[in-house]
């Protein structure tokens, strides 16, 4: 899997932080709130991109996001410890070079 688009999630007890990755070009960055429409929102962003993506996710609802998002968007998904990347932008960057 080569993906064009990877994305990092960290989560937090109050918020999603979100930041995705293109090869080559500066991270975007969003949040969304840490609620059932938040993961919703996310679950949206992450279904609109039309392939599947590379995604790490740390952080309080790391589990739950990986098991929830990476099987809907049809993603290779990593949960990462909170000790390696615990920043969005360091996650999508770590989604990106893992192999």
């Amino acid at each position: 899997m080569n993906p064009d688009l990877c994305i990092g999630i960290a989560s937090t007890k109050d918020s999603l932080e979100v930041a995705a990755l293109e090869a080559g070009q500066t991270p975007m960055v969003m949040k969304f709130p840490a609620t059932a429409m938040g993961i919703e929102g996310v679950r949206i962003f992450l279904s609109g991109h039309g392939k599947p993506v590379r995604l790490a996710v740390a952080g309080v609802a790391a589990l739950s996001l990986a098991l929830s998002l990476g099987h809907a968007c049809g993603s290779e998904t990593f949960i990462v410890s909170a000790a390696i990347a615990d920043q969005a932008v360091s996650l999508a960057r770590y989604a990106e070079h893992a192999a």
